[in-house]
């Protein structure tokens, strides 16, 4: 008998281990307020979140979308309406496989765009040292930009569940704080099935492996540099930056994946067979900065602009005709190192440094300084592009409005076993919409009442509800406010 309650321990013990919220990762339907989404594995069938602008959790509790994960666990999404710029998110995530809340985490939005003041990384190949990855996405981590750009190769095989684990593990800080914007690299492309159902990002022509996201005056645009010669891709591409040239609201233009078109390192060619094809998009239309991983070091380019010449840099970088682009590889974030291979592309490129890497940049209205560190995160290199004096740079540029109020709500008593008041602040009268719906998102009750006052006092019987958690909130003049209850 004693043998059999051993094992039954045991047995219990490794569920409860392989039962854990893990592997939470941030991502995007639009851009970095509108569509924001939290992805997050389980082993439940039903996980659900809470989430506020403070602690009370005062949004409300949803249900996550469930969807197979690349081994046992499932991926739970949700996504969130337009949130509140440069403000916390705090949320805790319920664990349906222990019918219990997760650790209460935060998580810092974007700054406002109207500001155009925001600061973005890029990093990439991680693969084989996920000690070097904890060091370098945790730096990135702590200087807390608005995106990052991740520019492939995960793993080596592309293809194993547990070398997946490792990367979630290893850069576990950086991906729960962060919102990143991926590319897929040529080892992720052993699967890209597995690769794409990981992320939750734009979807193109029924695709996630390239897609744009605009933030303010600023695109950034992934392609899959593992694919050149989609044919749709590539006439998605020339739609777009021809759009975004001619939009005198955007002033930086940025294109990340993962295969340089210049390069001295060891994968030097790999795309000169379309310098004349997506290179030229890039030329034709004034892109700022491009970003790639794939060789695993530090290199920065010299300005290159094909249109004037494949053989010399140009004067300047910049999105005016002649001026030149800046090309950046940062694959330095864990894949064994590679030193210089070849001199064909020396004409194009500035600086090598065979040495683990990430890059920040900070973008201030129309000056963006690039910053590199090394894996003591120490600088190594930086350039500053200024295009204060471009056209771009004097017009006045129109934001989308994000929302920027949340009106006071409480409940009380919480938690309730008979009734509750539901007190709500608002500038708004009219008819609201108070609901209340389960910890399942399922709505158990509905009333429209009509607020005359600044304040509007509600009470409700809440005796005939089951126990447990359940989201109050009011809709009133195209705004939604809510808060939990608890009843007991």
């Amino acid at each position: 008998m004693k043998k059999i309650s051993i094992f039954v321990f045991i047995l219990s013990m490794s569920f409860c281990a392989n039962a854990a919220v893990n592997q939470i990762r941030w991502g995007t339907a639009t851009d970095l307020l509108n569509g924001l989404t939290i992805t997050w594995s389980n082993t439940g069938n039903s996980d659900s979140i809470a989430w506020g602008y403070t602690t009370a959790l005062e949004m409300g509790h949803f249900s996550g979308t469930g969807r197979s994960g690349y081994s046992t666990p499932k991926f739970f999404a949700y996504k969130f309406p337009t949130v509140l710029a440069d403000t916390n998110i705090y949320y805790k995530i319920w664990n349906s496989a222990t019918a219990s809340w997760d650790a209460q985490r935060t998580y810092r939005t974007a700054p406002n765009p109207a500001s155009r003041k925001f600061s973005f990384a890029a990093l990439g190949d991680c693969r084989t040292s996920p000690s070097v990855l904890t060091s370098i996405s945790n730096y990135v981590a702590a200087r807390k930009p608005a995106l990052s750009l991740f520019n492939g190769d995960l793993t080596l095989s592309g293809t194993s569940p547990t070398e997946y684990n490792t990367f979630f593990s290893a850069a576990s800080t950086f991906l729960e704080q962060s919102l990143v914007l991926h590319a897929e690299g040529n080892h992720d492309a052993a699967s890209p099935v597995t690769f794409s159902n990981m992320w939750d990002l734009p979807i193109t022509n029924g695709s996630n492996l390239y897609y744009s996201v605009r933030y303010g005056h600023t695109l950034f645009i992934t392609i899959n540099s593992c694919d050149p010669t989609n044919t749709t891709m590539r006439s998605w591409l020339h739609t777009t930056l021809a759009a975004a040239e001619t939009d005198a609201t955007i002033v930086w233009k940025i294109v990340s994946f993962h295969h340089p078109f210049f390069n001295i390192g060891a994968h030097q060619g790999d795309m000169d067979a379309y310098r004349s094809s997506i290179w030229k998009e890039f030329d034709d239309h004034g892109v700022d900065i491009v970003f790639n991983g794939h060789d695993h070091n530090y290199q920065r380019s010299k300005p290159i602009n094909l249109n004037a010449s494949t053989s010399a840099p140009v004067a300047s970088f910049g999105s005016a005709s002649g001026q030149g682009r800046l090309q950046i590889i940062s694959g330095g974030a864990g894949a064994s190192l590679y030193t210089q291979g070849s001199n064909a592309d020396a004409w194009a490129m500035n600086i090598f440094n065979s040495t683990y890497n990430y890059v920040y940049c900070d973008v201030d209205g129309c000056v963006l300084k690039v910053s590199a560190y090394n894996s003591s995160n120490s600088l190594i290199d930086s350039i500053t592009l200024n295009k204060t004096g471009s056209s771009s740079c004097n017009t006045s540029e129109v934001h989308a409005t994000y929302k920027t109020i949340v009106n006071p709500m409480s409940i009380y008593p919480n938690p309730a076993s008979q009734s509750f008041t539901l007190k709500y602040s608002a500038e708004s009268t009219g008819e609201a919409n108070i609901i209340i719906t389960d910890e399942k998102g399922k709505r158990v009750f509905a009333e429209k009442v009509n607020k005359t006052d600044a304040v509007l006092e509600y009470k409700h019987d809440v005796s005939r509800l089951a126990k447990g958690i359940y989201n109050v909130s009011v809709e009133l003049s195209g705004q939604k406010d809510g808060g939990i209850l608890i009843v007991h």
